[in-house]
């Protein structure tokens, strides 16, 4: 009677073995590896050690192989030494054997497979960090048996494919708004990011011409006007930049200024004018917007040659990248 209590402990942990492979083995393919990525470059350790066996998937697949075949040991040999136990002659025979098998079989699939699956079916990112360092524990342990297999596992991917075997270092446009649409789903992108990065791709390479403002419906002041009249000016128009023109050339615009640096500096408007950046024609919407970040500047000109066709504001191009239209 004494193996009995032996059986029992056995028998424990060979469904806790069961329950951990198989629940880590779900969690693996259902994490969200975008997210263990950014958890791991954040510093979370527990996240470092999930994403090595995630860039390593044969050696994950080896020791939960392993570990679900010595789970599955434990359990039937307690099985059989717990029955042998219990009999006189020492002696089941394979009737009793099958039969307590069979018996002991729902509640090895209820508390082995099925309720750890479904933990981490809900809950895969903690409990993989949870566990990580236990399975990284077992990966080692069970080296000895699992290297050869995974061997085996990379002598068959030199038959595929080269690019199947590749690591993927730039992502297409197509993968990454897979990897984006994720992110979202995941949290990791609010709605108005969400937006903006749709937007960057409706109208990255559009031309910019069907957003400019002609140079006949420009409201701006010539270089020679006042601090008082451009002041007036401005709070007329509600305008924050207020381009200038040149008083030999009213429809050639040569700069512009800001308003609060105006009205808070009791100089003339020629002291704060700065230079218009020039764009040519049929420049994309975002190196449009690249260029007026580089240089600082709220607003641009459009050029077509020699010729001036209008501004460009940097406002309405980020209220085009956070609000695209569908015609965009």
């Amino acid at each position: 009677m004494i193996l009995f209590p032996v059986a029992i402990l056995l028998l424990l942990l060979g469904l806790w073995l069961s329950a951990f492979f198989s629940g880590s083995e779900t969690g693996f393919y259902r994490v969200s590896f975008l997210r263990l990525s950014i958890e791991a470059h954040a510093g979370n350790r527990a996240a470092s050690r999930a994403l090595w066996f995630a860039r390593r998937p044969a050696a994950f697949v080896a020791t939960t192989l392993v570990g679900n075949n010595v789970a599955n040991y434990l359990t039937t040999f307690a099985i059989v030494l717990g029955l042998t136990s219990l009999m006189d002659n020492g002696n089941p025979g394979p009737f009793w054997e099958i039969a307590t098998t069979m018996a002991c079989a729902p509640i090895i699939f209820l508390f082995g497979e099925l309720v750890p699956k479904k933990l981490y079916l809900q809950a895969p990112l903690k409990l993989l960090q949870r566990n990580a360092r236990l399975f990284r524990l077992f990966y080692y342990l069970f080296a000895p048996i699992s290297f050869p297999l995974v061997l085996v596992s990379r002598c068959f991917q030199q038959f595929a494919p080269r690019e199947e075997r590749a690591m993927t270092l730039v992502l297409g446009r197509k993968r990454l708004v897979q990897v984006l649409e994720e992110g979202h789903e995941q949290g990791l992108l609010s709605d108005v990011q969400d937006r903006l990065v749709n937007g960057l791709f409706q109208t990255a390479s559009v031309p910019v011409d069907a957003l400019v403002l002609p140079s006949s419906r420009v409201r701006g002041v010539s270089e020679s006007a006042t601090r008082d009249s451009v002041l007036e000016h401005a709070r007329r128009n509600g305008l924050s930049e207020v381009a200038v023109y040149s008083d030999s050339t009213p429809g050639k615009w040569t700069g512009y200024l800001r308003t609060v640096d105006l009205a808070t500096r009791d100089t003339t408007p020629s002291a704060v004018v700065n230079e218009l950046p020039q764009l040519p024609r049929g420049t994309s919407r975002l190196k449009v917007l690249l260029a007026l970040n580089e240089a600082r500047a709220p607003l641009g000109l459009i050029c077509n040659g020699n010729d001036s066709l209008g501004l460009i504001s940097r406002r309405k191009l980020i209220e085009q990248l956070i609000r695209p239209r569908a015609d965009a």
